[in-house]
């Protein structure tokens, strides 16, 4: 899913890169064909500005040459707009009309290349958090797989020791019937039987402790693995319930530790009562 989200942005950043490196490209085609006709219009202008400053000071030397003979100019005749300044005002029309176009196409221009830096800027970030990501989704991953080895190992070094307990449970039983035939043939009095019945019954104390514990070691390690397997395409942190297994497997070696020594106790309290 993430992914999918990534690939979407990517399309649309670099479709919005494509429309304004064409908007870009189309200013900066029209861009010198809007100045080259300003020019003309602005060349047009001076011209028509040159030929009238002309005129005028032909008007003037002419009133002067008529006053020095004593001849009286005529009024000059209302003006009339000729053919010439008609396309002149058109002329600056044209020119001031274009100026707009250029200043609005320039202000375009500027826009559009900020937004083309903008987006650059946004793609280089965009590659950098996707990259993170990667780096992070990795090392999630990798955590993941080294969880799932760590809780194979527990299930099978838990597997061992169920074995084990299965055996010291046998020998107990095997322990609880030898008793009970020497205390038959012996009675229950001393302090020997006496020993071995608190020893036996400490025994039996601590195998069913330990049978607990391994039954909920074996249900919180099958929990785990079910939950790993059923969240493999969101990794979760499975560190603490690993902590709290591993305190648990202290606890039952402990347990277990504790049982040998009571074995070995039974075992040599049998013997002084199978010497009497």
């Amino acid at each position: 899913m993430h992914n999918r989200v990534q690939a979407v942005l990517l399309v649309l950043l670099v479709l919005s890169l494509g429309l304004s490196g064409w908007l870009y490209v189309s200013q900066q085609r029209s861009g010198p064909a809007l100045q080259a006709r300003v020019g003309e219009l602005e060349k047009s202008n001076q011209a028509a500005a040159d030929k009238a400053t002309a005129l005028a000071k032909e008007n003037e030397a002419l009133r002067a040459q008529l006053a020095e003979r004593g001849i009286e100019p005529a009024a000059a005749a209302p003006a009339h707009k000729s053919e010439g300044d008609g396309r002149r005002l058109d002329a600056i029309r044209d020119l001031a009309q274009a100026q707009t176009r250029l200043a609005a196409a320039t202000a375009t221009n500027a826009d559009l290349q900020n937004r083309v830096r903008d987006l650059e800027s946004a793609r280089e970030t965009l590659s950098l958090e996707n990259k993170k990501l990667a780096a992070t989704e990795a090392g999630v991953r990798d955590d993941f797989e080294s969880t799932r080895r760590v809780v194979q190992a527990m299930e099978a070094e838990l597997k061992t020791k169920n074995e084990r307990l299965s055996q010291l449970e046998t020998n107990l039983r095997h322990s609880r019937d030898e008793l009970a035939g020497l205390q038959k043939k012996f009675g229950t009095s001393g302090d020997t039987a006496n020993s071995l019945l608190e020893v036996n019954r400490r025994r039996e104390t601590v195998v069913n402790s330990l049978q607990r514990r391994y039954r909920e070691l074996t249900d919180q390690l099958r929990a785990l693995a079910v939950r790993l397997d059923t969240q493999r395409d969101s990794p979760v942190t499975a560190a603490p319930d690993i902590s709290r297994i591993q305190t648990a497997v202290q606890s039952a070696e402990d347990d277990l530790r504790q049982l040998l020594s009571l074995n070995t106790q039974a075992q040599s309290l049998t013997q002084k009562l199978g010497q009497k």
